[in-house]
């Protein structure tokens, strides 16, 4: 990550605690030097001299801001695609999905870098332990370049864990392919990571819910397409959005375009 170029996004509804922000851009303020930017909007407008000065008093760095107005999701997503923003760290209750869709995979799908969201249930925690999950979709290797920059830029751990509510030979063979790939690539990087036996047949949100509890200052990175969901049945990353007590790494599934190789 070029720090003196890139920049980070941060903004927030009106459900969110102040100090969890506030601990948030301080820590984040910590690990990396470029710009960090407040995106100012109707609902969180009140706070935001609050962690201009919070920011100046106990890291001597500055929080630009941006202010504008509009629909939250929408309006965050193109402010942080219109400044290029690395990643965007979101404070929000999760969008519901309504009759056709949509939810919060809708919502992420606007995004072209990687939003790290936290509903009002969370606290602020670094990340000593990624926990990154793919499935048998070809694109959750996507996540592979954006987890190594998160893991590099607070020295974090990654564990590689696989899984799927199927069970046919063709989504096993997937799942021990791309997690194989996930660990060389981590390896590669040279970021310390650790890879869990994949699972099939499983309940994705309760397996992955388990597995959270057992890593210490753990964050999870996910797609926002994942095996797992139905017809009139939200899948997976909706209710990770909703359950998670941590910090959710939410990546954008992206059309490759091109030929000649994988994109990840």
């Amino acid at each position: 990550m070029e720090e003196t170029t890139t920049k980070i996004l941060f903004t927030s509804d009106s459900t969110q605690n102040q100090q969890t922000i506030s601990d948030a851009i301080l820590s984040v303020a910590r690990r990396f030097k470029g710009e960090l930017i407040w995106l100012q909007n109707a609902a969180n407008a009140g706070i935001t001299q609050a962690l201009v000065d919070d920011l100046k008093k106990r890291a001597y760095r500055d929080l630009t801001i941006l202010e504008k107005s509009g629909e939250f999701w929408s309006t965050s997503a193109k402010s942080a695609n219109d400044i290029n923003a690395e990643m965007t760290f979101v404070f929000a209750e999760p969008k519901v999905p309504g009759f056709m869709g949509g939810g919060m995979a809708a919502c992420v799908s606007k995004f072209n870098n990687p939003m790290i969201y936290l509903n009002s249930e969370c606290q602020w925690v670094e990340p000593r332990n990624i926990l990154m999950l793919l499935d048998s979709n070809s694109e959750s290797r996507q996540k592979f370049y954006r987890v190594s920059v998160l893991a590099k830029m607070f020295g974090a751990k990654v564990t590689v864990f696989s899984l799927s509510s199927s069970k046919d030979a063709e989504t096993v063979k997937y799942l021990f392919a791309y997690s194989g790939q996930a660990f060389d690539y981590m390896v590669k990087k040279g970021i310390p990571v650790v890879e869990l036996d994949p699972k099939e047949g499983v309940d994705m949100v309760s397996t992955v819910l388990e597995e959270v509890e057992k890593i210490r200052d753990c964050w999870v990175s996910s797609m926002n397409e994942t095996d797992g969901g139905g017809f009139m049945k939200a899948g997976p990353f909706q209710q990770y959005c909703v359950q998670m007590r941590v910090p959710l790494m939410a990546c954008a599934v992206q059309e490759i375009v091109g030929s000649g190789g994988s994109g990840y």
